[in-house]
């Protein structure tokens, strides 16, 4: 999803990951409760429809993007038309979230009503997709998929091309969210390229758009001063201070996934303890809209971003129920001085 917004005149406890996956998530609840409830598959949709419904899908700011600009109005037969003859491909190439959603809906018959706020994101991506809509009515939102697209994913769920298609895109994904832990940012090239190649003689050949469009609705992004496409870990709360920095240190580098796999693990052996240590001291005194893994993470997150030691005490604060004691703040110093920093990979302590 695109990152909006200034949040540099917040205080950090109100740019932590939770909160701005909080955020995030709200906003796609207000997004799908004001969509009208009509569907590109629906009976009654006329040509008078079509121009909505393009302007509420991916296509057109992707089409503008790319200068894809059609002078000549759509119909709502072409829309039809080029949602299905991608149905098969796009489907293999759904964020994780989208999928498991989509699964959810299609073995319910096409019709689930929302109750995990987690679900609120994806359902917005695939309403822009143009295969569902959805119902809100007293504070409830429905998403229904249309009685063909449903047959249809049924059958492409099983089938062994579109599980081969999903194992490679959870690899990458993995890849992905490694990569981003481990250096904050990463331009969508290399990703880009990776599934290109291990698509390649399956139904998702040949669909950069796609692929594109995958990595963009399972991740955050920015886009750069010079127009790249940035993807971001979804608890970087300032990306526009770290684009300098990341285009001096971090723009070419790549790493090979037997590369990643190491860093990945070294990374573990040296903050595991950390987490173990800070979580003991936290358990039972956070509030109760948190847990304590999640608050844990927070603070883990905004030690990579080099958040200055005082700022980090007052999210520590702001998250629990009583002040922190000495045992939780020397906890929390020892992680501050040991968590490798984004983008340089070192530690606030002097080695």
């Amino acid at each position: 999803m695109l990152r909006l917004g200034n949040t540099r005149p917040l205080h950090w406890a109100d740019k932590t990951m939770s909160v701005l996956r909080a955020n995030q998530l709200e906003a796609c609840e207000k997004y799908l409760a004001g969509l009208p409830c009509r569907s590109l598959f629906d009976a009654d949709c006329t040509d008078a429809d079509a121009e909505t419904f393009y302007e509420l899908s991916y296509d057109a700011p992707e089409n503008r993007d790319f200068k894809k600009v059609k002078t000549e109005l759509h119909t709502i037969q072409q829309l039809r038309e080029t949602v299905l003859s991608r149905f098969a491909a796009e489907m293999s190439l759904l964020s994780p979230e989208e999928h498991d959603l989509l699964v959810k809906l299609i073995l319910l018959g096409g019709s689930l009503t929302l109750q995990d706020w987690n679900d609120f994101a994806p359902a917005r991506c695939l309403v822009r997709r143009l295969w569902c809509k959805v119902s809100s009515e007293n504070n409830t939102i429905t998403l229904m998929l249309p009685r063909q697209l449903c047959a249809t994913g049924l059958i492409l769920l099983a089938a062994d091309g579109h599980k081969a298609i999903r194992d490679i895109v959870e690899r990458v994904t993995e890849n992905v969210d490694d990569t981003l832990y481990l250096m904050g940012m990463m331009q969508i090239t290399a990703p880009l390229r990776d599934l290109e190649n291990r698509l390649k003689d399956t139904v998702a050949d040949n669909h950069p758009e796609l692929i594109r469009r995958f990595l963009m609705t399972s991740n955050d992004y920015i886009y750069d001063p010079e127009g790249h496409l940035l993807l971001i870990h979804p608890g970087l709360a300032e990306p526009d201070r770290m684009l300098a920095l990341f285009d001096r240190s971090n723009k070419n580098v790549t790493l090979t996934e037997d590369a990643l796999n190491a860093a990945s693990d070294s990374l573990s052996t040296l903050e595991n303890p950390l987490y173990e240590q800070m979580l003991g001291q936290i358990s039972g005194a956070v509030r109760p809209e948190m847990t304590p893994e999640d608050a844990v993470e927070d603070l883990i997150i905004l030690a990579k971003q080099d958040v200055p030691f005082r700022d980090m005490q007052e999210v520590l604060s702001s998250l629990l129920i009583c002040q922190p004691d000495r045992e939780m703040d020397k906890a929390l110093k020892n992680l501050y001085d040991r968590i490798p920093r984004w983008f340089t990979l070192s530690t606030a302590q002097v080695q």
